[in-house]
């Protein structure tokens, strides 16, 4: 029996991060919500694989360290993800390489196109 894909959603909006673990449970993600990236950290903590990150950067109360799970990231170098931001101008240099840009505010459908971009990437 194949493994459930697992996507963990940091968002503060607790409306937003619903239609972003919507979308992606579409995708056949299991999806694990956090306000927080230290509070999807603890999440994962446990995890053996993480497949799909979608963020929100910076979140509030926290600077860009750690803002990826670094952890996860050398965990699962394969991990496909996006990037939400509020401000176009936010740098993410840091960012995984092939990480998916989208900013906020953003349609169903522009997030459901951020989503299948990063699935479709191959480099991290």
């Amino acid at each position: 029996m194949p493994r459930q894909l697992l996507a963990v959603v940091i968002e503060p909006s607790s409306a937003l991060a619903q239609t972003v673990a919507e979308v992606l449970g579409q995708r056949g993600f299991e999806t694990l919500t956090a306000s927080t990236h230290a509070g999807g950290a603890r999440q994962v903590e446990q995890v053996a694989r993480v497949d799909f990150l979608a963020a929100a950067v910076p979140a509030p109360g926290e600077g860009h360290a750690g803002a990826y799970l670094e952890e996860a990231r050398r965990k699962n170098a394969s991990m496909k993800v996006v990037v939400m931001l509020s401000d176009p101008d936010e740098p993410v240099d840091d960012a995984p390489r092939g990480a998916v840009r989208i900013i906020k505010p953003f349609s169903r459908d522009e997030l459901m196109a951020a989503v299948d971009r990063a699935m479709e990437t191959t480099g991290v």
